[in-house]
């Protein structure tokens, strides 16, 4: 893989990290039409990347993540655990783009129903955590936003958009920790020049936090349902060129 190519999948993985289009999704579409083998561990890597981002945009926020440390351990059970059971079947899905058109539409789906979602006041709890934990394990599968996915949910549970932003990225850091440790070994294998990885990594970091920011506000201005009409698109369309 050259730079050039490179760079390109690091612009995709920091916008599509936290718009809710799918970064793996993205990431496969791109590497296949670029004639390069979809692989976990580079999208393991870049997401790495944004990880950092996460942990730059909310540096201010660490009460937020003290006061719901047992909601954020217990949402994330759901997605640890299907990625250590299924980390071969996982692998072998991502290998094969013709799922994505499948994917992109429940992606889709879930981001356009926030479009009827109510605010009632609601906090989180118990049962809420492992419901949006749920939806989290889902978005393992690619082209399924784990973004889209989790804030959907929370928002169908009631919470405020500001509640359902914090939390789904706050799942996000223990979901990309645990991808990390599950594809150490993978990364370490990446056959593609450390300096190439290096520049790629600070791109997807910096775009990664310019993105956080338009998601944020696509919440509290009620716009977050636009995107699924870019992702109905796109699994229309590749359900004809893939």
């Amino acid at each position: 893989m050259n730079l050039v190519q490179s760079l390109v999948l690091a612009v995709i993985q920091g916008i599509s990290e936290f718009l809710p289009i799918s970064s793996s999704g993205h990431l496969n579409l791109a590497q296949h039409f670029m004639g390069v083998s979809p692989s976990l561990a580079l999208d393991i890597f870049l997401n790495t990347a944004t990880l950092f981002s996460v942990l730059f945009f909310f540096r201010h926020q660490i009460s937020y993540f003290k006061k719901n440390l047992v909601y954020i351990i217990i949402g994330s059970i759901p997605a640890g655990l299907i990625g250590f059971l299924f980390k071969d079947q996982i692998e072998t899905i991502f290998g094969n783009p013709k799922f994505l058109p499948f994917f992109f539409l429940i992606t889709a789906t879930f981001v356009l129903l926030t479009k009827w979602a109510k605010a009632n006041g609601s906090q989180m709890d118990y049962k809420k955590a492992i419901i949006i934990g749920l939806f989290q394990a889902v978005a393992i599968l690619p082209g399924v936003s784990r973004a889209g996915s989790t804030i959907f949910i929370a928002l169908m549970l009631g919470l405020a958009p500001q509640d359902a932003f914090n939390y789904s990225f706050s799942l996000f850091i223990p979901a990309s920790l645990g991808a990390i440790v599950l594809g150490a070994k993978d990364i370490s294998a990446l056959n593609i020049e450390t300096s190439i990885l290096a520049i790629s990594f600070a791109v997807a970091f910096l775009v990664g936090i310019f993105t956080l920011s338009i998601l944020k506000k696509s919440l509290t201005t009620k716009k977050f349902w636009f995107f699924s009409l870019y992702v109905y698109l796109i699994a229309l369309i590749f359900f004809f060129v893939i």
